[in-house]
């Protein structure tokens, strides 16, 4: 079978067939989107490994799809995530090896996330600050749904086997996803209340899956795949990194933006909660989980700088995606 004899228009297709059938799709897009480049193979495969990692965590009292389990499904995105991560070493490994000779990871990575340009001087930002409408803010925070509503679950899947600070910052940090212990503040319902409030539904990121933009669908799965393999553990950790040194000023203009087209602050707190809570995690992140690990064991900056640059890049398609869409 080749991706050319595959009639299969959307993920969930590929879901509907027969184990031995699956396999061999899955196998000829594994080819057609790692080795030969194919952005529509990638774009199936990348859908399918969400539905997989969003469906496959739900307990069964939130009635999953029944299609995502099974041997031949977690066969399946093992073989994806490993042909993927093969495919990011032979990007990453070399060039950050040479960018990262000599220098202290720490500098590098601070330097390299607040001067990238998927920070807040992006035209995006600028843009959803001063110009958007209401329904072109709505449409960003609704494409930005498949990771920010995993976030806690993400950060959990760290949390197993980590020890002294860095679980402790880990724990810190979940804290913080939780709320400090109050339902109503945990940043999955502020989240939810800011998507009831704008008009995006509740479960947006489960039913809307071939309408996200395959650049924030892969930049969720670039989490689920470092979190959940522990081998990707420092990717993961890199990733953290650049998200909380990142994202700080981004999200205050999105508030701005917000503000200015009459949305009270009420219904922006999941907004307002992160500008400076992820100040905090990311001096956190350094001091508590980098250095320590990096004191230890410093051939860990290679993988925690692959990670680092996966998000920043993950980051700046979506960023450069969204004014191609938002601004037509």
């Amino acid at each position: 079978m080749t991706v050319d004899t595959i009639e299969i228009t959307t993920s969930a297709h590929l879901l509907e067939l027969e184990p031995a059938e699956f396999q061999m799709a899955v196998d000829a897009l594994i080819a057609a989107a790692f080795e030969a480049g194919d952005p529509a193979a990638e774009d199936l495969l990348q859908r399918l490994l969400y539905r997989i990692n969003a469906f496959g965590m739900l307990p069964p009292w939130d009635q999953p799809d029944p299609r995502v389990y099974g041997v031949h499904i977690e066969g399946a995105r093992l073989e994806i995530d490993a042909a993927w991560a093969r495919k990011v070493d032979e990007q990453y490994r070399q060039p950050l090896r040479d960018e990262l000779a000599g220098r202290n990871f720490t500098e590098w990575a601070v330097a390299t996330c607040r001067h990238h340009p998927s920070g807040p001087s992006h035209a995006l930002f600028t843009f959803l600050a001063d110009r958007a409408d209401h329904d072109q803010l709505r449409a960003f925070l609704h494409q930005e749904t498949p990771f920010d509503i995993h976030f806690a679950d993400l950060l959990s899947m760290l949390l197993a086997g980590v020890h002294g600070g860095a679980k402790m910052e880990l724990a810190h940090n979940f804290w913080d996803e939780m709320g400090t212990g109050s339902l109503a503040r945990t940043h999955r319902q502020l989240r939810l209340d800011t998507m009831q409030a704008v008009g995006i539904a509740r479960d947006a990121h489960l039913v809307d899956v071939e309408e996200f933009w395959i650049e924030e669908i892969r930049l969720a799965n670039m989490y689920f795949q470092c979190c959940r393999d522990r081998n990707l553990a420092p990717q993961a950790t890199g990733m953290l990194l650049a998200t909380e040194l990142v994202v700080p000023g981004r999200i205050e203009r999105q508030i701005d933006g917000w503000k200015r087209v009459g949305v009270p602050p009420r219904d922006l707190a999941y907004l307002t909660e992160h500008v400076t809570v992820d100040i905090e995690h990311a001096d956190g992140w350094i001091n508590e989980v980098v250095v320590p690990l990096l004191s230890g064991q410093p051939e860990l900056a290679l993988p925690l700088a692959i990670g680092v640059r996966r998000r920043l890049d993950a980051s700046i398609e979506v960023c450069d995606r969204a004014v191609r869409e938002l601004t037509v």
